[in-house]
C-alpha cells in the first residue's frame, strides 16, 4: 500500500466522510491515505454551500491536490512498474553503451566523447566535476 499526501489549498478546514470515517485536512496541511482512495475521495463531489448573497461559501470549497511526485509514485505501484534508480539503465548517446548509474554514465563520456560534446559549458562542467576521477 502506497501512502501520499492529499493537501488542502484552501485558507479553510476541510472535513468529510468518507467510507464511514471523517477525514479532516487542516487548511494547508495534508492527510495521508492509499493513492486509489485518494483518487477516489478528491474525485468525489461534495454539495458547495451558499452564503446568504448567493456566493459560495470558500469553507464548503473542495480544494485538494496530490502532488506531481505523488501522483507520479502512486501511478508506478498501480501499474506494477516497480522500476527504481538502481534498476535503470543509462544509454550513452555516442556509442549506445548501457550503464547501471548516472556516474558511470559520465565518466564514461568523459573518457571517450567528450571532444565530441558541442556545449562548452557542459563540456567544461563535466571536466571540473572531480567526482568522475
Amino acid at each position: 500500500m502506497t501512502m501520499i499526501k492529499v493537501y488542502n489549498n484552501n485558507d479553510h478546514d476541510f472535513q468529510e466522510k468518507y467510507k464511514g470515517q471523517m477525514i479532516v485536512i487542516k487548511a494547508h496541511e495534508y492527510f495521508e491515505m492509499d493513492y486509489e482512495e485518494a483518487v477516489d475521495f478528491i474525485g468525489k463531489a461534495v454539495p458547495i454551500i451558499r452564503m446568504k448573497n448567493g456566493l459560495p461559501d470558500p469553507r464548503s470549497l473542495k480544494r485538494l491536490k496530490i502532488t506531481e511526485e505523488d501522483k507520479a509514485k502512486g501511478r508506478a505501484v498501480a501499474t506494477g512498474d516497480k522500476t527504481s534508480d538502481q534498476e535503470k539503465v543509462f544509454v550513452c548517446m555516442g556509442c549506445s553503451k548501457e550503464f547501471r548509474t548516472k556516474n558511470g554514465l559520465l565518466k564514461h563520456i568523459k573518457d571517450k566523447h567528450q571532444s565530441q560534446m558541442i556545449d562548452e559549458e557542459a563540456r567544461d562542467e563535466l571536466l571540473d566535476n572531480e567526482d568522475l576521477d
